[in-house]
């Protein structure tokens, strides 16, 4: 088992955090952003690319973890603590997927992939897309309170534990 995550894993894990947190600025800046990109309409075309470049990513980056696992000094954590941070990092990989996903299953019009591909809305009910649309809404919100969670959990680890949980995400210097 490795002391630190493979290069290829954190490189990803911060490029999704870059994204993440542009993919949900983005509607809030709708106002300051809309003329630089075209419209407010871009914005949002903006925001649904980012969206789904994170859902492509997530999918790599769980393929890595399966594939290189997570460090040995995770592994000799207490027993609450794995539990906690596999619920946690459960929980934060599922949204990653099914925010994109409800995104595109509440949306009515085609969607452009960076402005280059056009992806047909997806052919469901009404019902469904207001309940994909109501849990997208909500489920930011949750998004917002793991993200703001893992980042203090790192923070912790590193200031108060000292243990070195946050190196092993780190770039080696």
């Amino acid at each position: 088992m490795n002391e630190r995550y493979s290069g290829p894993q954190i490189v990803l894990h911060w490029l999704s955090a870059v994204l993440v947190i542009c993919t949900l600025s983005l509607p809030y800046a709708q106002d300051l952003l809309a003329d630089l990109l075209g419209g407010s309409g871009d914005v949002f075309t903006l925001h649904k690319s980012l969206g789904l470049s994170i859902l492509l990513l997530t999918v790599l980056r769980l393929l890595l973890r399966a594939r290189h696992g997570t460090p040995q000094r995770l592994v000799d954590s207490a027993s609450w603590q794995r539990l906690a941070a596999k619920l946690g990092h459960a929980a934060l990989y599922l949204l990653l997927l099914a925010m994109p996903l409800s995104g595109l299953l509440f949306g009515k019009r085609p969607v452009e992939l960076f402005w280059l591909l056009t992806i047909d809305p997806l052919p469901v009910s009404d019902t469904t897309r207001a309940l994909a649309r109501q849990f997208h809404l909500t489920a930011k919100y949750l998004l917002f309170a793991l993200i703001l969670g893992h980042a203090c959990m790192a923070l912790w680890h590193h200031y108060r534990l000292r243990d070195g949980v946050l190196r092993t995400m780190l770039p080696r210097r």
